[in-house]
């Protein structure tokens, strides 16, 4: 079964002169969807032929070379092998198991309803934590709180799963009623008071099991990501020049051809970043949000990092990106002979307005022209775009005269959805 459908992926669905598009070039870029039928299949199948033959006529008139194709394929190139190294090595890789899933379940509905007692002064905490032992009650030490808006210091009730570690572990030792150690966190001490531990009865597993396994997945792939980055980045011997750093930020006063010649980062030891070339960008990025220009840098090194990976390992040779990267590139050729050739060359006069609106009155409910300009010149200017873009289309098909394989056509058609 595997290998008839690969090969059904594989057979030829269309063939313009010398170049033969698959079903599978087919679904890579259009899809179909449940509620198409056989009609509405075809039409897209039509559409699909239609713009290869725009791809066809491109490609005949240069445009593979042009400047402006060459340049956004590259980016979006890039793009594309950075994002699915990413996906392989991590998205890819993260799997939870059922186990899991229930497992955090029951942290969810295991609810502990808290009082707390908080104070600043490790001092203080030895103090009250003197007091706790020799059986002074709870509430007669919450004068000592910096938590002075809670009544008798009740936070209330808490999943196991939104408790932190450091406080969860002393307080699932807890029976109700009793309190806590002094437990340190950041800057604070709390003395935390088990109320009532229960096994919540809502939400229901079948309800929220879904939300639960994408949350988990989610920080699976943060962990698996963390962890790859950190290995390109000693990998790739990242180091930053203080010096550079601090020049990116420098006003434009005070910034000097000294300072522009410095480098801000290397990698690798032979592939440096100089000020001169991101300062414009990261002092803009700077000036808006005060994010340090380390981090800013980050966010565009990590990508780079990728991409060096991606290639290295020749990810554009496997058949499934070749395609991919071979259906943004028919993308690109449309898009820009489309444009070129059907939208550039559509202008709405404004008596072409006036004659629509007055054969149309009835479609805009009395109002006047003014109050529906654009509109009307909207629909002025879109059918002249459809009947320009049919024309082409018809002009196409005569000169290429595209064969359609008709067998793999109406097994397109016929095949389940």
């Amino acid at each position: 079964m595997v290998i008839i459908g690969c090969s059904f992926e594989n057979q030829v669905l269309v063939s313009i002169d010398d170049e033969k598009y698959t079903v599978a070039d087919f679904r890579e870029k259009i899809q179909f969807t449940p509620d198409d039928d056989s009609i509405a299949r075809l039409e897209k199948v039509t559409t699909f032929i239609d713009q290869m033959l725009m791809v066809r006529e491109a490609r005949e008139r240069g445009y593979a070379e042009d400047p402006v194709i060459q340049t956004a394929f590259e980016a979006q190139r890039k793009d594309i092998l950075t994002r699915s190294y990413y996906e392989d090595k991590i998205i890819n890789k993260a799997k939870v198991s059922d186990s899991e899933t229930r497992k955090a379940y029951e942290k969810i509905i295991d609810q502990y309803h808290l009082a707390q007692i908080v104070v600043s002064e490790e001092s203080l905490a030895q103090y009250i934590e003197g007091e706790l032992r020799k059986g002074v009650p709870f509430d007669s030490l919450l004068q000592f709180s910096l938590d002075t808006i809670t009544q008798g210091g009740d936070i209330g009730s808490f999943s196991a799963m939104s408790i932190p570690p450091e406080i969860l572990e002393p307080v699932r030792k807890l029976k109700e009623g009793s309190v806590s150690d002094a437990i340190n966190l950041g800057d604070y001490f709390y003395f935390l008071k088990l109320i009532e531990h229960k096994k919540s009865d809502t939400p229901k597993y079948e309800e929220v099991k879904e939300n639960i396994k994408n949350n988990l997945l989610r920080e699976k792939a943060t962990e698996l990501g963390d962890k790859l980055i950190d290995r390109l980045i000693k990998e790739a011997k990242i180091e930053y020049n203080p010096e550079g750093l601090e020049a990116l930020t420098k006003p434009d006063s005070l910034i000097t051809e000294e300072d522009l010649a410095k480098w801000v980062v290397k990698k690798y030891d032979t592939s440096y970043v100089y000020v001169s070339t991101v300062r414009d960008a990261v002092r803009r990025q700077y000036l808006r949000s005060r994010i340090e220009p380390e981090i800013l840098i980050e966010r565009v090194l990590v990508p780079d990092l990728l991409y060096d990976r991606a290639s290295r390992e020749h990810l554009d040779n496997t058949p499934k990106m070749k395609r991919r990267l071979r259906t943004v590139l028919l993308t690109l050729l449309h898009q820009k002979f489309y444009s070129d050739e059907v939208v550039d060359k559509v202008a709405v006069d404004s008596m072409e307005v006036v004659d629509y609106y007055n054969e149309h009155k009835d479609e805009y409910e009395d109002k006047e022209l003014k109050n529906v300009y654009v509109r009307v010149k909207t629909t002025v200017r879109d059918a002249k775009i459809a009947a320009l873009r049919q024309k082409v289309y018809d002009d196409l098909h005569t000169k290429y005269n595209p064969e359609v394989n008709q067998t793999a056509l109406v097994r397109l058609l016929r095949e389940e959805k």
